[in-house]
């Protein structure tokens, strides 16, 4: 999991000399982190007084000097760093200079990889949940969980094959509010448990269904979820649709989360 740590402080309560002693430790701590990999990048910041900042109002650049707000404390550094979770990223913030005198904000980076692997086939439904990836990921593994949340609202789900496991195959039947029933043939592609699953919706409309569980603290996940169908034409036909009933989905899964705490 990446993590930036963004420097806040107030530039004068540094003496030049606690400036430059703080430079020299920082370093060396950036040399530790390099030699262990979990350093991405780090830089100090030039002063406030160099910045300028940018705003558009009404198609309008509008440019001053300094800083966008008159704060106590103002950034002056960061650090990117790549880590096991939360409490590893908490730890390495102690241990920077900076935070003697000032403050160290933790914010996890977000992962773009899957934005930038947009398709115009695909239907996208992202949340973030106050839950932990294995236990959303424990919701899907057990059908008899699966089952009471797994569709939109007020659908129900009578399952005949439910094989977990990649090559696996997931037959059920769907049942509308009105009594309607939906088959639904799925083949599991990829397990990769707590933080991806894939599967093949089979019958049609055919489309491969894609999960990732992105740990964001040690106990909030961001759930993005493509759906990616084998035409344009036929995401189209079915996008408006597609993105309601996903987030009624996503309700379902998180009451089904709630009642197991």
């Amino acid at each position: 999991m990446k993590y930036m740590l963004l420097i806040y402080g107030d530039e004068s309560c540094w003496t030049t000399t606690e400036r430059e002693a703080c430079m020299v430790e920082s370093m060396q701590l950036s040399e530790s982190l390099v030699a262990a990999g979990k350093l991405i990048m780090a830089a100090p910041l030039h002063s406030v007084q160099a910045a300028t900042s940018l705003k558009i109002r009404n198609g309008q650049r509008l440019l001053t000097d300094g800083p966008f707000a008159e704060t106590a404390e103002q950034l002056g550094g960061f650090y990117l760093i790549d880590v096991e979770h939360l409490d590893e990223a908490i730890e390495i913030a102690g241990k920077l200079p900076p935070a003697s005198k000032g403050t160290v904000e933790i914010r996890p980076v977000f992962d773009v990889a899957e934005v930038q692997d947009n398709q115009e086939t695909d239907i996208i439904s992202r949340r973030d949940f106050p839950f932990t990836p294995e236990q959303i990921y424990a919701a899907f593994r057990d059908p008899e969980r699966l089952a009471r949340w797994y569709g939109p609202e007020g659908f129900t789900n009578q399952f005949s094959e439910f094989e977990f496991e990649s090559g696996g195959t997931w037959n059920f039947v769907m049942v509308g509010p009105d009594g309607k029933e939906y088959d639904n043939q799925v083949e599991f592609r990829i397990i990769d448990e707590p933080s991806r699953l894939e599967f093949d919706h089979v019958n049609n409309p055919g489309f491969r269904s894609i999960w990732q569980f992105i740990p964001l603290t040690n106990s909030t996940t961001h759930i993005h979820w493509r759906m990616r169908f084998q035409s344009v034409k036929t995401r189209n036909q079915l996008a408006e649709m597609c993105l309601t009933c996903n987030e009624q989905n996503f309700d379902r899964l998180l009451q089904e989360l709630q009642r197991s705490v």
